[in-house]
């Protein structure tokens, strides 16, 4: 046997071997492909629930989903999900999840939807503030103060990427056309609501509309220490007002003096 017949034996071999080894491992990739997959019933939306919503049966379905596309935070029971608050629109369809949702309180489905630590601020908005009606729950925007300082227009950014909770008396809004409204509601901490109250103490206030995938973060103006005292200043103080009262012909050897809110008593002689 020569050379050239024994290499050509041994290349047959090799192929051999290889061919018999992607056909096992086709194999078994079909047949994993083909088999059950294990599956687990989670909560989906059998309608469309807007934000502030309550859930009840009626929204819901249960449907089975393999396990590889079940998120960690699905709801998996409708006990869990009944009488849950919508913090979000939700979609027909959709698998239910627990950040999505919060537990009913006690008070106003509104007060419900507060995050933790946060408090609800409503101000007077106009045409303009309200960027002419194009606000609705869930948006974020930006907060401008205009003031005049030494009788120049200034313009101050004092709180940025804040949440609107609700227009007007709403917290839902199914409508995307523009709607004038009379007040905002907005999501804020304690320490930006006592800013947006100062500022509103020194000027005007403009709500800028934000993009909902604009992160960026904003230089905010600080407006404590002299803007506070300033707006001290400028608030009009109670002035004191005296008044004399004459009293019966009995008690003619006395006469009360009223100053603000005390009250002096002078005797007067004959």
């Amino acid at each position: 046997m020569n050379n050239k017949t024994i290499l050509f034996v041994l290349l047959s071999l090799i192929f051999g071997v290889a061919a018999v080894f992607l056909a096992q491992s086709w194999l078994k990739s079909n047949t994993e492909a083909n088999s059950p997959q294990a599956t687990t019933g989670v909560v989906t939306m059998a309608t469309v629930a807007p934000l502030g919503a309550i859930l009840e049966r009626k929204h819901l379905k249960l449907l089975a989903m393999p396990n590889s596309v079940i998120p960690e935070t699905a709801i998996k029971s409708f006990e869990e999900a009944e009488g849950m608050v919508v913090k979000q629109n939700l979609y027909a369809g959709e698998i239910l999840r627990s950040e999505r949702l919060t537990r009913k309180g006690e008070g106003s489905t509104l007060a419900s939807l507060i995050s933790p630590q946060m408090r609800a601020v409503t101000i007077r908005v106009n045409d303009v503030i309200g960027v002419a009606g194009f606000l609705l729950p869930g948006n974020r925007v930006d907060v401008l103060n205009l003031f005049k300082r030494d009788g120049r227009l200034q313009t101050d950014v004092v709180l940025a990427n804040v949440k609107i909770l609700a227009i007007d008396q709403r917290a839902s809004s199914d409508e995307n056309k523009p709607k004038l409204v009379r007040a905002v509601t907005l999501e804020l901490t304690l320490g930006q609501a006592e800013v947006i109250m100062i500022a509103k103490g020194r000027g005007k206030l403009q709500l800028a509309l934000r993009n909902p995938n604009d992160s960026t973060k904003v230089e905010l103006a600080s407006i404590q220490g002299p803007d506070v005292k300033q707006i001290k200043e400028a608030e009009p103080k109670t002035q004191s007002v005296q008044a004399i009262v004459r009293l019966p012909s009995e008690t003619k050897s006395k006469v009360f003096l009223l100053k603000g809110m005390q009250e002096q008593v002078i005797k007067v002689s004959n």
